[in-house]
């Protein structure tokens, strides 16, 4: 089943709450980025205690782009009921496949692992058979808008596929329509975007287009 997950950048509770409204009631999960500036040049708002209590259907799929990121999934578990997955990126000087197993065995939270455009998915070998999802980054992180690394993305994404078929493979960055079929048959089932929807006109009816185009 093919999954769009609208994702909200913000720089303010006003900007995350304008970008929830337009989402929430076209999208089951909805991406958090969050950066506090320990791992790119760069900080969001993601105050669990104030997101935690709006009134909304979402749940939340957390993309952790921090050095620490178990204090921040451990305060959304505990104020945020939403929150559903949390994705971890492999590049850490943490060991990652223990934040993950804290996070699934005893918060009870999906899992996923990230990497960069040109991190190898090999490096990930012992934590791979035990996560929910892997998260391919088409971009550098740190921000929306940036154009889509090419040919060597979907190659990873086919090569992923091929070593763990059972893997949901989500996409995160430079996703553009023209994209989407190719990204489809390399192995993506989750669309993470941003600029896609939240750059446009319109940006609820760029998101009902994109759902219906699937």
């Amino acid at each position: 089943m093919i999954e769009i997950i609208p994702t909200i950048l913000a720089g303010s509770k006003q900007e995350f709450e304008k970008k929830l409204r337009l989402a929430e009631s076209l999208c089951l999960v909805i991406q958090v980025d969050i950066l506090d500036g320990s791992m790119y040049d760069r900080t969001s708002w993601f105050d669990a205690h104030h997101i935690g209590a709006l009134d909304t259907p979402a749940q939340f799929e957390l993309h952790l782009m921090v050095e620490n990121p178990l204090p921040i999934i451990e305060e959304w578990k505990q104020f945020v009921p939403g929150t559903k997955r949390v994705i971890v990126h492999h590049e850490l000087d943490r060991p990652v496949g223990t934040i993950l197993s804290h996070a699934k065995e005893y918060l009870h939270l999906e899992t996923a692992v990230a990497f960069n455009p040109e991190t190898p998915i090999e490096e990930a070998q012992t934590i791979l058979p035990h996560v929910d999802q892997a998260t391919i980054l088409g971009v550098h992180p740190g921000s929306s808008g940036r154009p889509f690394e090419g040919e060597c993305i979907l190659e990873k994404i086919r090569h992923l596929k091929h070593l763990y078929p059972n893997v949901i493979i989500e996409i995160d960055g430079g996703v553009t329509k023209a994209l989407i079929p190719s990204l489809k048959q390399a192995g993506i089932t989750r669309f993470a975007v941003a600029s896609l929807i939240f750059s446009q006109e319109n940006p609820k009816q760029a998101l009902e287009d994109l759902k219906s185009s699937f």
